[in-house]
């Protein structure tokens, strides 16, 4: 039988973030990070898993995403991108809906995906 808890706000957040990707209920997907934090736990050193909490070095899930849209994190992702293989892909300044496809040789097309492929468009854009 189940017993009632209190939980974070913030906690309850990053488990309904993450839900529709999981296919788990927000508690299911609680039980199923403490499971992993329970089988994980025995294999750390002691002094290891103190470490990690106090590093503070962990960030919510739900900090993450609100950092995403401020210039800060858009710079992140941009550094981060940067660093991935070629093709790049860059928004079209004034046209939400196209991408600006970047080739290593520095070709640039662009276009939208449709059906998961990339298809150029035509200049009557």
């Amino acid at each position: 039988m189940g017993q009632p808890v209190k939980l974070s706000d913030e906690l309850v957040d990053d488990a309904r973030a993450v839900v529709p990707f999981s296919q788990r209920s927000i508690a299911g997907q609680i039980e199923f990070w403490a499971g992993l934090g329970k089988s994980i736990e025995p294999l750390l050193r002691g002094d290891r898993s103190m470490l990690i909490l106090r590093s503070g070095s962990e960030r919510l899930l739900s900090q993450a995403i609100a950092e995403v849209d401020t210039a800060k994190g858009r710079k992140q992702v941009d550094a981060y991108l940067k660093k991935r293989p070629y093709p790049h892909y860059k928004p079209v300044p004034g046209k939400p809906d196209l991408l600006r496809r970047i080739e290593a040789d520095g070709t640039e097309t662009i276009g939208r995906f449709v059906d998961r492929q990339f298809e150029e468009v035509g200049d009557d854009r």
